[in-house]
């Protein structure tokens, strides 16, 4: 079961800018627009559609996938696999810093001994509920 990552405003401006950022000055000075004198080396030019890319896959990319008893997390190019079995508690969390979640509206997953992900699942009840339904053993703390 796939569950696309919630996406909240923040992220949304924040993602959208980088992308305008990048992209702005290569539309701006094609013709026959040429509003700006920019013209960027074959590098620069690869350069810069090639973060803008990373950034739309990351923005379109990034979801969790429930198969095979494996929690699989896609955050645009990177991916992050865990065994249900493995998670021994989940805790809502506003955590705002760099994880594979669009959003600040996010879960901690503990798993193993002390490791933990931070992830932002749209649907988080329906994501828990199926978690627990292959590991009943996971333990839920809803503070922020």
């Amino acid at each position: 079961m796939f569950f696309p990552s919630k996406k909240g405003l923040c992220m949304t401006i924040i993602c959208s800018a980088f992308i305008l950022v990048f992209i702005s000055p290569l539309i701006l000075s094609m013709e026959p627009i040429g509003v700006i004198t920019f013209n960027p080396t074959l590098t620069e030019t690869i350069l810069i559609i090639a973060t803008a890319i990373c950034l739309a896959w990351i923005w379109f990319g990034t979801g969790y996938k429930l198969e095979h008893s494996q929690l699989k997390m896609q955050y645009g190019p990177i991916f992050q696999t865990i065994n249900v079995s493995e998670i021994s508690k989940i805790r809502s969390t506003k955590y705002p810093f760099i994880s594979p979640a669009l959003s600040v509206d996010r879960l901690h997953i503990y798993y193993k001994k002390d490791d933990l992900t931070t992830i932002s699942p749209k649907n988080k009840i329906e994501f828990i509920r199926q978690l627990l339904k292959e590991n009943p053993q996971i333990q839920l703390d809803n503070k922020n």
